[in-house]
């Protein structure tokens, strides 16, 4: 369809996914299982995401006189921990404490502009346009600096924070040109791209049957999963986590129910209608493989939505796997115990 996907390890995700999920003694745990009455199943799914999102995405990097730094970006966080990841992104690159990073967000007389986060475009977007801001900032600086060094922008360097004067002494740090400046200076950029990037992984489930209520338990589930170049690895595995959450009550318990005849909503609150709870899950093993992308500055892929895109047909998977030798080789979503146990009945017949 002529998008180039431009980085990929699709069998060294699987190969890793079923080595740490330790298949080979998956038959030995199946047996074991049964002599308690349980069916034991298996399933592995591997999955491509196509991220963007909306197109194009605004950033403005803005250096104060007081020695702060705001990053006002156009995308806005809803727990993803963006006020974290900008703010080390801006950081990283300025060479500045995290301290002096004041991140603006879902202020509409501060953001010029900007589509928001879905889609997972948050980072390779959002992100990319924050670079390019700060590049466009120092471009302004580096004139600033050559001006109180008495020197040519030519004849400057930056790194570790500050401008200095290649073969002397002569160096300014970058909080205090923007002090010695007087005015707030910075830029507003529109980082206008369109380019996919895709993510990629593999993730194994186990899972227990009771043949006699059909109530379905998961016991194993491990990920292996490739975002491109890592941010902040720890609330990247936070998104995981919540996605294949998501991706669980898919699977095993959230049915949206309308009465037949009316078409009303009979699933419209939480009385009604189930979401996964923290004993409905089982440990997360996650491993998180570093493959940069080239189709943005930062390398980052998309990992949003990734969970519950890999873990509802993964699951699945695992609960044919265990009903199949019952005779059971269909099952609709939710696996809710009533629907396994009709399976079960039904195949016995």
């Amino acid at each position: 369809m002529g998008m180039a996907i431009d980085s990929g390890n699709f069998v060294a995700n699987l190969d890793q996914a079923v080595a740490r999920a330790g298949t080979a003694e998956f038959e030995a745990r199946r047996a074991e299982a049964r002599t308690r009455g349980r069916l034991r199943g298996i399933g592995v799914g591997c999955f491509l995401e196509t991220s963007r999102g909306a197109p194009n995405e605004g950033a403005e990097v803005r250096f104060d006189s007081d020695g702060t730094v705001m990053v006002a970006v156009g995308t806005e966080s809803n727990g993803q921990g963006h006020e974290t990841a900008f703010a080390q992104i801006a950081a990283d690159r300025l060479g500045v404490p995290m301290e002096a990073i004041r991140y603006v967000q879902a202020d509409t007389q501060a953001v010029k502009s900007g589509a928001g986060h879905g889609g997972a475009r948050s980072m390779h977007m959002g992100g990319a346009a924050v670079v390019k801001a700060i590049d466009a900032a120092l471009a302004q600086a580096r004139s600033l600096a050559a001006h109180l060094l008495q020197a040519t922008e030519g004849e400057l360097a930056f790194a570790g924070g500050g401008f200095a004067v290649r073969g002397s002494e002569r160096r300014i740090e970058l909080l205090s040109v923007a002090r010695e400046s007087g005015n707030a200076f910075g830029t507003h950029v529109m980082n206008m791209t369109d380019v996919f990037t895709f993510p990629s992984g593999c993730h194994v489930a186990e899972i227990e049957i009771d043949p006699e209520t059909g109530a379905a338990s998961l016991e194993r589930y491990t990920v292996v999963d490739d975002y491109g170049r890592l941010i902040n690895p720890l609330l990247t595995a936070g998104q995981v986590q919540g996605g294949v959450t998501q991706g669980i009550g898919q699977a095993l318990v959230e049915h949206t129910v309308y009465d037949p005849d009316s078409g009303q909503l009979l699933s419209g609150s939480l009385m009604d209608y189930a979401t996964p709870r923290a004993d409905d899950l089982p440990y997360f093993d996650i491993t998180l493989v570093e493959r940069p992308t080239e189709a943005n500055p930062l390398g980052v892929k998309g990992s949003g939505q990734a969970g519950c895109i890999a873990a509802p047909q993964t699951i699945m998977a695992a609960i044919l796997d265990a009903l199949r030798p019952a005779g059971v080789d269909a099952l609709d979503m939710p696996a809710t115990p009533e629907r396994i146990w009709q399976a079960l009945a039904k195949a016995a017949i």
